[in-house]
């Protein structure tokens, strides 16, 4: 299942050029993901608030292959790559207003506990949806 965010390029997420400042992408992609969590039925910020665990970013990485301009509204499609036992991977694809796609972002989440940051198996919950999304 793709998952479909929208949002319109502010001027606070472009450099002087009025394009796409390039870390803004990754706020944009963070925005998407959470959007697409809660979705699925599983709200970000519920599935931190018990403070036991946490689901740190570590990989990301883009492409930026066509420039997003202050003022379009941009779609993103959130895909989930893999999932594995402790973690897992949410593709974003960011569109322009006529449909080209001009940029990707790929952020790898691991499950750890907030006491020692040891890896630890995902929720059973969050695992069933994201293999279903």
């Amino acid at each position: 299942m793709d998952f479909r965010y929208r949002f319109a390029l502010g001027l606070s997420s472009v450099d002087r050029a009025g394009v796409l400042f390039y870390p803004e992408l990754f706020r944009h992609a963070h925005d998407a993901c959470e959007a697409f969590l809660a979705h699925i039925g599983q709200p970000l910020h519920e599935l931190l608030a018990a403070g036991a665990m946490a689901l740190p970013v570590v990989h990301a990485e883009a492409d930026y292959l066509a420039p997003l301009r202050h003022g379009v509204e941009v779609e993103t499609v959130v895909t989930v790559g893999a999932v594995g036992d402790t973690s897992f991977r949410l593709d974003c694809a960011f569109y322009t207003p006529g449909g080209d796609l001009a940029a990707r972002a790929r952020s790898v989440h691991v499950c750890i506990d907030t006491g020692g940051g040891r890896p630890l198996p995902l929720p059973a919950a969050l695992r069933q949806r994201l293999q279903a999304g």
